[in-house]
């Protein structure tokens, strides 16, 4: 990914969907709703490029720049109806037609022959294909891009107010991979930080309210409508936003 996507970390304004932002009026309100795009779907669109369309990697980067470059400065997005798919599978959709369109080029040019390519007016034409291992992945990378969004921004967020060992102790008790399976008890990870067994209680969760409330930032800024922000965070959470 270009370093200059991911080097953002703003948000659109809350409750300004996606769609809603990509087509605002203002300049910065556009930019930094295709920033955000970039960061949260580049993992999982690479992803579906090597795994459906068996690319190499290099060539899966390079075309996920090409599929963002291409659909972001002819507004593909903007034509996204919430009334007939999620916006995360819209916007896969649109990237296998243009995998689709890409190959099918540089067969023809190959050959000798035109390019015929397949249409792009109507995203939601094409399925979307039947590899689940394809589809799996791409629900994997796009939750992990969600929770890295939000600990990104609850990092900041803890750091400003001061409160650093408070992510410390998040990222060891419930962030980091855990050997065998086990966590440091509250105990010593009290005794690591010189504090009590309560203190880390109380810290722990402060935390995981600050990230939840992050998570569900990242949710309402990438969603397509209210009700695929409901539906996400009751699937990630398992909580009713109110």
């Amino acid at each position: 990914m270009p370093d200059r996507w991911r080097q953002q970390r703003h948000f659109p304004p809350t409750r300004l969907s996606i769609v809603s932002a990509l087509g605002d009026d203002d300049d910065d309100t556009r930019r930094r709703a295709a920033d955000l795009l970039a960061r949260a779907y580049w993992g999982p669109l690479a992803t579906t490029l090597r795994l459906r369309w068996r690319l190499e990697p290099a060539d899966a980067e390079d075309m996920t720049q090409e599929f963002f470059g291409e659909a972001l400065s002819k507004d593909w997005f903007t034509k996204y109806d919430p009334a007939r798919a999620r916006f995360r599978t819209f916007l896969r959709v649109c990237l296998d037609r243009f995998a689709a369109n890409a190959l099918q080029s540089n067969r023809r040019l190959k050959r000798g022959g035109g390019a015929a390519m397949v249409p792009l007016d109507d995203a939601y034409a094409l399925p979307a294909g039947d590899d689940d291992d394809a589809d799996a992945r791409f629900r994997q990378e796009w939750v992990r891009s969600v929770f890295s969004l939000a600990l990104e921004a609850f990092r900041d967020e803890a750091v400003a107010a001061g409160k650093g060992v408070h992510v410390e102790l998040f990222e060891a008790y419930d962030v980091a991979d855990a050997p065998d399976g086990e966590r440091p008890s509250y105990r010593d990870l009290g005794a690591r930080h010189g504090l009590a067994e309560t203190t880390v209680t109380n810290h722990l969760a402060w935390a995981r309210r600050t990230f939840r409330r992050h998570v569900l930032d990242v949710l309402r800024s990438l969603a397509g409508s209210e009700a695929e922000f409901r539906e996400d965070a009751q699937d990630l959470l398992g909580v009713r936003p109110t």
